[in-house]
């Protein structure tokens, strides 16, 4: 076996697994030298000394847009800032993509990275007192990764445990690749060799509830939910728009949070957000767009970039007419002359990140020309459009455009593709509505373009293409079909990303991806947090995650 015990092991940004042999003793707790003592018997544990210039009241008022339900497997956006610290995943990245403990202690590997076994930590234990046990992961990811669960995510993260995709096709109800050795210690066995897998036990969509508290499909945690990380829920009602979070009194680590309680404010229009932040009315904001170059100049030292970047774009279901004809597809995309569209439709401000493949500049094997015949050609769209199926506009099936929100930005790219179509390609059969597919009531099931993102959450680009595979070869997305290129996907997370062959069989994976045309570009974008210079101690994560949390305060203003 292959000790990691002292598990401050640094999962680089190519996510490099050396594997090194050694063992040492294990770090006791998510804690520092300076921490105050545990609780005995599950006690709330007294309050950690402020900071000498800490103000009274150690609340933070965060602004960002779409806050919804809150569930580890289901997190895909908003509540990223602090859901690893309610239910935790077994380690913790920094900025540096780093591990270090947070549930676990430390983990082990053997010789051909098919088997990991980590350790939780003995202290760990729930908001209510009762100890945390490996069999509540194996009982939460079995049911995650389930028909059952409705939107969740897990599966992206455990895929490749043995067993994981007869639970997903409805087959098995547990998955057998899981493992409790005893309370503090579950073993996980692959179905193929993954040397990058344990960057995946990092991810807040491997964070578990307690069984007894999922009650429902669509779970949604609220006040009664047990935690086993320093913060839980005081109110989080999505009719009312009221999202807040306090202390977990029962807080089982060695460091207690400053930080009292955070209080989550909804907006979906920047200009609100603007004049909230101008006001005193928020800490921290996140989704400035348009705006955000204007205050950058203003005052560059409240920006925090988030380690993370992420696609925005147009998904076509392609088994949806008229997207069901690949010469539709490319006539599509070929009409737009995308890098005027972007900078009219983002006024300017995100010229240099116009989106030309899925793998962005900032990851390892990006490749600036690998989408084939990527660009604007109108004469190459009308023989396209000619080549197709429906032979012309004429007779080309209605397109509906669900813009995903009601981002400005999102409706404009989509009204000058529409307006670029008719202009290149005489289609005038298209309608855009804000908004999710509900926006479009009995028309739902007819949307066939859809404003989406992707991200590389695991800061490794196999990681981030396997993920779009598995996720747009699903019926209900874009429903992909390629065998060649499953066979492809499915080779990538077994190998070395240290090996001379593992960025040409990603960038080839890619490529081949692309070729496919399903999705209309809009933009890179690069995450940002701007944080008043009152909160201190403040950083985040690739995770879009407070990563700092325990230690953030605020100051005396």
């Amino acid at each position: 076996m292959k000790d990691r015990t002292k598990l401050f092991y640094l999962v680089t940004l190519f996510l490099v697994a050396a594997l090194a042999l050694s063992a040492c003793a294990a770090p006791a707790a998510p804690a520092d030298t300076g921490g105050e003592a545990m609780a005995d018997e599950g006690e709330a544990m007294e309050g950690r000394p402020l900071p000498d210039d800490a103000a009274e009241e150690q609340v933070i008022r965060y602004v960002t847009r779409d806050l919804s339900r809150l569930n580890p497997a289901s997190e895909s956006g908003f509540g990223r800032p602090w859901i690893s610290h309610m239910w935790m995943p077994f380690f913790l990245r920094d900025r540096n993509h780093d591990l270090h403990p947070w549930l676990a202690t430390d983990w082990e590997v053997n010789d051909d990275n098919t088997v990991y076994t980590i350790h939780i930590n003995p202290d760990a234990n729930w908001s209510d007192g009762s100890p945390v046990v490996a069999q509540e992961a194996i009982d939460f990811w079995s049911w995650a990764l389930s028909p059952s669960c409705i939107s969740c995510w897990t599966y992206l993260r455990l895929g490749v445990v043995d067993g994981a995709q007869a639970v997903i096709d409805g087959e098995a109800d547990t998955i057998s690749g899981l493992a409790a050795i005893d309370d503090k210690t579950l073993q996980i066995t692959l179905a193929e060799p993954s040397p990058t897998f344990m960057a995946s036990m990092a991810h807040y969509n491997t964070g578990f509830v307690k069984m007894e508290d999922v009650n429902a499909d669509e779970f949604a945690a609220d006040a009664s939910t047990r935690v086993n990380g320093p913060f839980q829920i005081d109110v989080w009602d999505l009719d009312e728009r009221e999202y807040e979070i306090v202390q977990n009194p029962n807080w089982w680590g060695d460091k207690k949070p400053f930080i009292e309680r955070i209080i989550a404010q909804w907006s979906n229009d920047e200009n609100i957000t603007y004049i909230m932040w101008q006001d005193g009315e928020a800490d921290i904001a996140h989704w400035f767009t348009n705006i955000r170059e204007p205050l950058r100049a203003e005052s560059p030292e409240l920006f925090v970039l988030i380690p993370y970047a992420t696609n925005f774009y147009f998904a076509l279901h392609t088994s949806k007419p008229p997207l069901d004809d690949l010469n539709v597809r490319r006539a599509l995309l070929h009409a737009v002359d995308w890098d005027l569209a972007i900078g009219a439709a983002y006024e300017g401000s995100r010229d240099e990140r116009v989106m030309k493949t899925h793998i962005t500049p900032e990851l390892p094997c990006f490749v600036a020309d690998n989408w084939p015949d990527f660009g604007y050609d109108p004469e190459l769209a009308k023989q396209e459009l000619a080549a197709s199926k429906y032979g012309g506009p004429e007779d080309l099936p209605k397109i509906r455009i669900s813009s995903g929100g009601q981002s400005p930005n999102y409706l404009r790219t989509a009204e000058i593709m529409a307006e670029q179509w008719k202009n290149v390609l005489g289609i005038t059969d298209v309608e855009i509505r804000p908004g999710w597919s509900d926006a479009w009531g009995q028309e739902a099931d007819l949307v066939n373009v859809q404003r989406n993102s992707w991200g590389a959450t695991i800061p490794d680009p196999a990681a981030m293409i396997t993920g779009l595979w598995k996720y747009y070869t699903n019926p209900d997305h874009v429903a992909l079909v390629d065998d060649e290129l499953d066979a492809m996907m499915a080779e990538l997370p077994t190998l070395d990303p240290t090996s001379a062959e593992y960025c040409d069989k990603v960038s080839a994976a890619e490529q081949r991806l692309l070729g496919h045309y399903y999705f209309l570009p809009m933009i890179w974008d690069l995450y940002e947090y701007v944080v008043q210079p009152y909160v201190k101690n403040f950083d985040a994560n690739v995770d879009n995650n407070w990563s700092t949390l325990l230690d953030i305060y605020i100051a005396e203003q």
